[in-house]
């Protein structure tokens, strides 16, 4: 047996002081097949406080000196999964430490900086609770940073060895693509650049589709298109921090207790908790408002017109409002149309149970979960959304879109709304 542990710490959401939260205490057997257990307990000095946070208020709700056990993740809790890198995160950190393909989640936890994490959550290896700043490359650096990026998905040596080395230690920020983050002021910006291998200039069709959305009323991430020579680049406001402080986060993924990406693909109902009205059920139960569930009918609807079938679990989330004193569904990110071939005509997320396929009987089909009082409201809210849509649909040439990107995405559109709204 090898046992492996880390002390969590969280930023307190009212002063900003640091606090231990808990201990997670992963257990690797040598025996060939036995899978790794994870637990973790909330820290009795934390209990002592008096404080009132959970960091998971679906999978680990109370505040005692319960013991929880992993669920999934290979024995990895849920909220340190959240705050570990995704694939592009773990090819660097792969890269650099020289980990094979079937590294544990634990190893990527550990691997990464704390710099640069989503969340108000950190670790390490003692009880003292991190304090270090904030290490994010600085605004006029974003040049030689793209370069970086670039080279480095096309595993290129480095052409600027210290921005490569920040690239290296801030890989928390997950994805399947090459991204980082960058400081202006007291804003943090996630930049994602369209590189070579792209079939599409996915940066450009982001801003269009994020700025499209915030248009139609969506509560999305603000979004700057950067267009140096050679490159193009969407930078994406991060809602998790602001100056100093870190905002308590937790996925969608872990809202449903389910694993993205799924631990086997191939086995049926892998994605049987990846739901739209279960997210909504979710968020009703930790305490989100109607406002927020009719939002989340909103912006799935958004994806099915746009054609983003990206949607996953991981793409979603809930943030703590403190002066709220509540959860609250975060803002929009993310939001990727498919462009390789045709709008798809599947979601990642289910529309209604049991249902992928886009159409109005799905996005109608468990109306009641998004705190509508009948199927009427429900059916009134989508046909003034796709209305709308089509109204505001020629905005797309403003977005940056050249004339045949415009109007590829305007008929998209076109079509999908008819398709959804019997227009």
């Amino acid at each position: 047996m090898t046992t492996s542990r880390v002390y969590v710490h969280m930023q307190r959401p009212d002063n900003g002081e640091w606090v231990v939260v808990g201990r997670y205490t992963l257990t690797r057997s040598d025996v060939p097949g036995e899978a790794p257990a994870g637990v973790f307990r909330y820290a009795p000095s934390y209990l002592e406080l008096g404080l009132n946070w959970v960091i998971d208020p679906i999978n680990l709700p109370v505040l005692d000196d319960s013991t929880y056990i992993a669920q999934r993740y290979n024995g990895l809790i849920d909220v340190l999964r959240d705050i570990t890198p995704d694939s592009w995160g773990k090819y660097v950190i792969r890269k650099e430490y020289g980990l094979g393909d079937n590294t544990h989640e634990f190893d990527y936890l550990i691997h990464t900086g704390n710099a640069d994490r989503w969340g108000a959550l950190t670790v390490s290896s003692r009880p003292r609770p991190s304090t270090a700043h904030i290490a994010s490359p600085k605004m006029h650096k974003l040049k030689e940073l793209l370069l970086e990026l670039e080279l480095m998905s096309s595993r290129k040596p480095a052409q600027y060895p210290a921005i490569r080395k920040s690239l290296v230690r801030t890989t928390s920020s997950g994805g399947a693509r090459p991204k980082t983050t960058v400081q202006d002021g007291d804003t943090y910006w996630m930049v994602k650049p369209t590189i070579a291998s792209d079939d599409f200039n996915t940066a450009l069709y982001e801003h269009a589709c994020m700025t499209f959305g915030r248009a139609l009323g969506l509560n999305t991430s603000h979004t700057i298109l950067h267009r140096p020579e050679g490159n193009t680049a969407v930078m994406v406001e991060r809602f998790d921090r602001y100056q100093d402080r870190r905002y308590l986060v937790i996925s969608g993924a872990t809202l449903l207790s389910t694993e993205y990406p799924s631990s086997n693909d191939a086995m049926p109902g892998s994605n049987a908790r990846w739901s739209y009205p279960l997210l909504a059920e979710s968020l009703r139960s930790i305490g989100c408002p109607i406002e927020d569930l009719q939002e989340l009918f909103l912006r799935m609807i958004f994806n099915a017109m746009v054609g983003n079938d990206d949607d996953h679990p991981r793409n979603h989330a809930a943030i703590w409002n403190q002066q709220q004193r509540k959860w609250r569904l975060s803002k929009a990110f993310d939001i990727v149309p498919n462009m390789v071939a045709g709008s798809p005509k599947r979601l990642a997320m289910q529309l209604s149970r049991n249902r992928w396929d886009i159409s109005a009987e799905t996005i109608l089909g468990d109306w009641q979960y998004f705190g509508f009082h009948t199927v009427n409201d429900a059916r009134e809210c989508m046909l003034h959304f796709l209305n709308r849509a089509l109204h505001m649909r020629d905005s797309f040439y403003e977005y940056g879109l050249d004339e045949d990107e415009s109007k590829l995405m305007v008929d998209r559109i076109t079509s999908n709304v008819k398709a959804i709204g019997w227009f």
